[in-house]
């Protein structure tokens, strides 16, 4: 360990603050300061887009039990360049901090619209002041139309529902969550929305707007000729890595920082990037990825942390993805190959409400999604992490 040095860490998400508890426990000595430009204390993402929206005497999702121990908390405080040269950070004051290790965690941030900029009633989900305004904006009883048929854009139409409001998906793609799963998964999901009585639209997209003040409504133009109402608009249609801060450094920035097998920035030795902001090679797969979930972000912090202790040891990021999702009442969950094209799905139903897809190439399982079947994906899981570190280790991808 090396007493006495100070790691700084851009960005209290999960994955900042994550890092910031396992430094401290792994080193009482180091100095550690944690930059935020949200002048909110540490939240957790995933309730954002569930219970904060349907519950609400639900307490805000703070992380506030991970700051302390002597970590140095600058919230509100705005990085605006690093310098990895002179292992300096500096704020949107003028002032900088020395570091001997550095951690960007930033996070990414919503896609926006532009056809929809300045129309009121129209929501983004990112930070909690945003999930608590939506909030505040369904309890008017409002038509919900949300633009984006992922996880973020399933799980909000989820939480409307559940409030007993009028809900309408609108998806620019042939199908929902097609970025993430084939398409008898996606035909499931649709399904299960159906059945809680949300209103699915796939292959069309929003064009135009426009704001009807009389009756507070929005009115969205679809390219397929039709108009659409809603009350409330949200859009969630994918993010973007937090980068745009530190793009007149010299780091290597291609939809996220891009980072070796052991999260280090490229190009520099005490820098690393963690979380949604990170683009690193995955041993296990042999090429780059992002991964946006909170089960990476907690991954990338202990592993930043290991190897800014114990560089000469380090650890490599060799993940299997896995993500969980609820909506409507079911737990939804998906592990595997982040390339999920040309594969042949099997489905097995394990009860009226529990079924799993397993997804093979060659005959060889490369990733699953479970409805209610935690059970049955935990082996699969466990499957697919050994399988791939049987591999890892066959190839020598790590030397």
């Amino acid at each position: 360990m090396n007493a006495g040095a100070t790691t700084v860490i851009v960005g209290a998400s999960v994955a900042g603050i994550r890092a910031a508890a396992a430094l401290r426990h792994n080193d009482p000595h180091r100095r550690i300061v944690l930059v935020d430009g949200e002048d909110e204390d540490p939240y957790d993402k995933p309730p954002l887009s569930k219970a904060v929206l349907s519950n609400t005497d639900l307490p805000s999702p703070t992380l506030t039990d991970h700051i302390g121990h002597g970590i140095d908390y600058l919230r509100g405080t705005q990085a605006v360049a690093v310098d990895p040269a002179a292992s300096t950070l500096t704020l949107g004051d003028g002032s900088v901090i020395r570091y001997d290790s550095a951690i960007l965690a930033t996070g990414s941030a919503p896609r926006h619209l532009p056809q929809l900029a300045g129309i009121p009633g129209v929501h983004y989900l990112r930070t909690l002041a945003e999930a608590t305004a939506l909030r505040n904006d369904l309890r008017r009883r409002p038509r919900v139309v949300v633009i984006g048929g992922g996880f973020i854009g399933s799980e909000v139409a989820s939480s409307a529902r559940e409030l007993g409001l009028d809900v309408t998906i609108i998806e620019a793609g042939p199908r929902i969550a097609a970025r993430v799963m084939p398409e008898p998964v996606s035909h499931a999901l649709a399904a299960l929305h159906a059945q809680h009585g949300v209103s699915v639209r796939c292959g069309t997209a929003v064009h135009g707007a426009s704001y009807d003040a009389d009756r507070r409504a929005v009115e969205l133009n679809l390219d397929d000729g039709d108009t659409i109402v809603g009350d409330v608009v949200v859009v969630g249609i994918g993010t973007t890595p937090c980068t745009d801060w530190a793009a007149d450094s010299s780091l290597p920035i291609r939809d996220g920082f891009v980072c070796g097998p052991d999260l280090r920035v490229k190009g520099t030795s005490n820098l690393h990037a963690i979380g949604d902001v990170a683009r690193w090679f995955n041993p296990r797969y042999g090429e780059e990825m992002r991964v946006e979930h909170w089960t990476n972000a907690r991954e990338h912090a202990g592993i930043a942390a290991h190897n800014i202790g114990h560089p000469h040891s380090p650890r490599h990021a060799a993940t299997v993805p896995f993500l969980w999702s609820d909506q409507h009442g079911t737990r939804i969950q998906h592990v595997g190959d982040p390339n999920l094209t040309a594969v042949d799905v099997d489905a097995v139903h394990l009860s009226h409400s529990a079924r799993v897809f397993t997804y093979s190439r060659d005959g060889i399982t490369v990733g699953a999604t479970a409805f209610n079947a935690q059970g049955a994906l935990a082996k699969i899981r466990k499957q697919l992490v050994d399988q791939r570190a049987a591999v890892l280790h066959a190839d020598h991808i790590y030397h």
